[in-house]
């Protein structure tokens, strides 16, 4: 009766311990899904934030794997004829030994974690201090993608695909977007003035034309659209056109020296030369390394032809 009562506290014993084990194994696992989960949520932004989640994720698979319950020893085998080595391997490693197994995978794995972790951080510390872009665009772009999957309407994140695709010429793509922005609001700025955009990148110039001047005259504070009707105008050969819109911007405060170089340049070629000596003049105060503009500078104004022609000189020995 005393062997029975023994086995029958030592089975109990050991199922509380499987129970736990099991237990373990259940949270461990979680915690694996939720860190594969996040590497894959976090991958595109790098290989700092796929280290870490895949370490974490390896961690606890393991963790899960060492604490899986155990199959229990079968109680009713009373056989003498087994030899000791084998009996010694069907018995379930002692709690003692466990814990020991566990302290050093612990250590070993807490130290490599460690010093991936330190490697990285050297790496973002001595390496290129900007991410790469790829990896940032798509994670821009992931992240609008995101919020319209909760938000169809979003305009923000509608504007931001839309130029993303514009930045890679993709015009058509580009113009989906647009049209969805206006579909939902027709009088947003942005959308009117990117759609313009597109259609002058496009060479069509009159609907470019005509989106542009719609935003201007629904928004006066976009120069923007003031400046794109300017160069509808100037890239058809326009000029009196183009210098109208040009000078509407520049009095609104446009003063970027592009803007005004081209402005110059318009005014030289219908021989205003007092103008175009002037804006010239502000386009270099702007930017100074406009090599052209010291050398036409120099035959519209003689008196100061030597110092334009020195200085365009300069310029071109840097």
């Amino acid at each position: 009766m005393r062997n029975l009562d023994y086995k029958n506290s030592r089975h109990r014993v050991m199922s509380v311990e499987n129970e736990k084990d099991l237990a373990r194994t259940k949270r461990f696992t979680r915690l694996a899904i939720v860190f594969a989960f996040l590497l894959a949520f976090f991958w595109p932004l790098g290989s700092f934030f796929f280290w870490i989640f895949f370490g974490a994720s390896a961690y606890f698979i393991f963790l899960a794997i060492y604490y899986r319950p155990r199959p229990k020893q079968d109680e009713n085998f009373t056989s003498h004829t087994r030899s000791t080595w084998k009996a010694q391997k069907s018995e379930p490693v002692s709690q003692d030994s466990r814990k020991k197994i566990f302290l050093i995978v612990f250590i070993l794995g807490g130290t490599v974690f460690f010093i991936l972790f330190m490697l990285m951080i050297i790496g973002f510390i001595v390496g290129d201090d900007t991410p790469d872009q790829a990896v940032v665009d798509t994670a821009d772009e992931n992240v609008d993608r995101l919020a319209l999957t909760s938000n169809p309407s979003d305009l923000n994140a509608l504007t931001n695909l839309g130029n993303r695709f514009y930045s890679q010429n993709q015009f058509d793509s580009a113009l989906i977007y647009y049209d969805k922005i206006l579909s939902i609001d027709p009088q947003n700025s942005s959308g009117m003035y990117n759609k313009a955009l597109v259609f002058y990148q496009t060479k069509n110039y009159a609907k470019s034309i005509e989106l542009s001047k719609k935003c201007f005259s629904t928004h006066p504070e976009n120069i923007d659209a003031i400046i794109l009707t300017g160069d509808n105008y100037y890239a058809q050969e326009n000029f009196s056109e183009a210098i109208s819109w040009y000078r509407q911007a520049y009095e609104k405060g446009a003063r970027n020296p592009e803007l005004l170089n081209i402005m110059a340049y318009i005014y030289d070629k219908q021989n205003r030369s007092s103008e175009a000596i002037q804006l010239y003049k502000e386009t270099l105060e702007q930017d100074s390394s406009y090599v052209q503009i010291y050398e036409r500078l120099a035959e519209l104004d003689p008196a100061h032809g030597d110092w334009y022609r020195k200085k365009a000189e300069q310029w071109k020995l840097r």
